[in-house]
């Protein structure tokens, strides 16, 4: 059993001492998201400076920990999480005084003047936090430029599945001002930032090595320094075809969190835990008798101690100098990911000739539009002949394409992609949505209910994304335009589990009566399955007979074998 200080009477005793001091409390609603709270980290480094007692929560709070806390920061995300968000901070407003509760972030930036209304909450941050002036303190420090505090990630049991990773900008803003993106009010300026090899040492010194670099710029080929960027990240390991990283010594790494903790009040139980399970783990590796020998007393004895954080700083030198000798030693390829996607409209090859001397992985590339079927492809080519190899794009959907639009640049990407074994690439449909709504409803002037829910279902078939084996493509979104519609047609449960019904022979039958349909009763069962007509209004027969099957659900194909 693991004993512990008790830390709130450590944290009374501190405050009695120095009035100023506050109790921190971040809050990231329990949405899931792919990448850490990033506004939440550097006002977690903000509060650390001020000496400030600091944690980080998902979710609601209990009561009984939300009263000993001075301040309460909620981030937001996109706006069709809304009504978490603002039940989120509606929670937190529920026990402590609306002076005290801060809403910032993406969601409420766009959406400021609606929270203010619902929740009647007045401390709402709009787009970046360049001023502590803005939180109430005449300090004055430009928040937006202060390294991320990674160890908040370290307070929840969440685990952010980009959340390995250092993350930096090098510019803000965007000058393209795309009507469906949001950058243009989140960040109104396009400006450089850089500090890249600050940026990356801070993590290095404080946290550790870390493999790859998340670059988080909305549009970086803009910037005028796109050569200094990529010097800077030169200069600190990020050079293509180089292998020069070497994972770091989990225990050494482990440690240093456990003190930092410790030093900010900040619970390590859990940490303590995790490194004790790691060397429990490591164990396998180790293959001399003598070092088996030792090593199995070292883990004997900090099973043995209560107090584990002394029997962990007694062991640490030998149980380095083990671990040094057995653990993964080979050195890796660092990669940087231009997470946001990189402007297939301004990669030139000179632009192109500077981006190669860094390992990106993946290139992404965004294809948005059929016109710019000319653009991605050159784009494509430009980077290709450069040496990259692994490929992304984005494609917006449900915006003013028609599914038609999406079948074509889907399989345009095929086509680019053939007889290219060397490389690995995949495309990713991403559905549009105006950048204030509330949720996901919205349907494009050409798609309706019917098709996008179909999508979303070949979608989470695929794992959200589209392979580039034309084998698989075509299996998944058909051969032509047409066989794509009539899969969006094609009842949900047949598309999601298309092997079963394909084996039992229901898709067989589905197609030969919707293709008996005219054009006229395949429009009035498009309205049937978007709801826009009711069943006891239909009188036609064929389309009846094609409703019915509608119903055949996949326990029901199941029994029928």
């Amino acid at each position: 059993m693991i004993y512990f200080c008790n830390l709130e009477r450590i944290w009374q005793i501190i405050l009695r001492k120095n009035k100023k001091l506050e109790k921190i409390l971040l809050v990231e609603p329990d949405y899931k998201n792919k990448f850490p709270p990033i506004g939440l980290m550097k006002i977690a480094s903000y509060h650390r400076r001020k000496k400030d007692f600091v944690e980080f929560y998902k979710g609601k709070a209990p009561y009984t920990s939300i009263i000993n806390f001075n301040r309460v920061y909620v981030t937001s995300l996109f706006t069709f999480y809304y009504d978490m968000t603002a039940d989120t901070v509606q929670h937190y407003l529920n026990y402590m005084h609306k002076d005290n509760v801060y809403l910032g972030g993406i969601s409420a930036t766009l959406l400021d003047e609606k929270y203010k209304k619902d929740l009647g909450i007045d401390n709402i941050i709009r787009g970046q936090l360049t001023s502590s002036s803005s939180l109430g303190y005449k300090d004055s420090v430009n928040i937006d430029e202060l390294p991320l505090d990674y160890d908040i990630l370290d307070d929840v049991q969440y685990k952010y599945p980009a959340g390995d990773n250092i993350f930096l900008y090098t510019t803000r803003g965007c000058k393209r001002g795309c009507e469906f993106c949001a950058v243009s009010k989140l960040e109104p300026k396009f400006e450089d930032t850089n500090h890249i090899v600050s940026q990356i040492e801070t993590v290095r010194r404080k946290y550790g090595d870390k493999r790859n670099v998340l670059i988080m710029d909305n549009n970086i080929l803009y910037s005028k320094e796109l050569n200094k960027v990529v010097e800077d990240l030169n200069s600190v390991g990020y050079v293509n075809n180089v292998l020069n990283y070497v994972e770091p010594n989990f225990f050494e790494v482990m440690i240093e969190k456990i003190k930092r903790r410790k030093k900010n009040n900040n619970r390590y139980d859990k940490q303590v835990e995790e490194l004790i399970e790691s060397l429990n783990k490591f164990k396998s590796r180790v293959t001399s008798k003598k070092l088996i020998k030792r090593y199995d007393e070292i883990l004997e004895y900090i099973n043995n101690e209560k107090n584990k954080i002394t029997a962990l700083n007694k062991v640490k030198k030998d149980t380095i100098e083990i671990l040094e000798k057995y653990r993964f030693k080979k050195k890796l390829q660092r990669y940087v990911d231009f997470n946001q996607g990189l402007d297939a409209r301004l990669l030139t090859k000179d632009k192109m000739r500077i981006m190669s001397n860094i390992a990106i992985k993946p290139f992404r590339l965004a294809y948005d539009s059929i016109t710019g079927d000319k653009m991605y492809e050159r784009a494509f080519n430009n980077a290709y002949s450069h040496g990259v190899k692994y490929f992304s794009n984005y494609m917006l959907y449900n915006y003013k394409d028609s599914p038609y639009d999406l079948w074509k640049r889907l399989h345009n990407t095929i086509l680019l992609y053939e007889n290219k074994a060397d490389i690995q690439a995949f495309s990713f449909p991403m559905k549009f949505a105006p950048i204030d709504m509330t949720d996901r409803n919205y349907i494009g002037k050409k798609w309706n209910k019917k098709y996008l829910s179909a999508m979303n279902i070949i979608l989470n078939v695929t794992k959200g994304v589209v392979a580039k084996e034309r084998d698989f493509f075509y299996e998944a979104f058909g051969s032509n335009e047409k066989e794509f519609i009539e899969i969006l047609t094609m009842p949900n449960e047949f598309i999601k589990y298309r092997m079963l019904f394909n084996k039992s022979g229901h898709i067989k039958i589905w197609k030969r009566k919707y293709n008996n349909l005219n054009g006229y009763e395949k429009n009035i069962l498009l309205k049937y399955l978007c709801g826009l007509r009711g069943r006891d209004k239909i009188k036609n027969e064929q389309i009846i007979s094609i409703i019915e099957l509608y119903a055949i659900t996949k326990h029901k194909a199941s029994s029928q074998k």
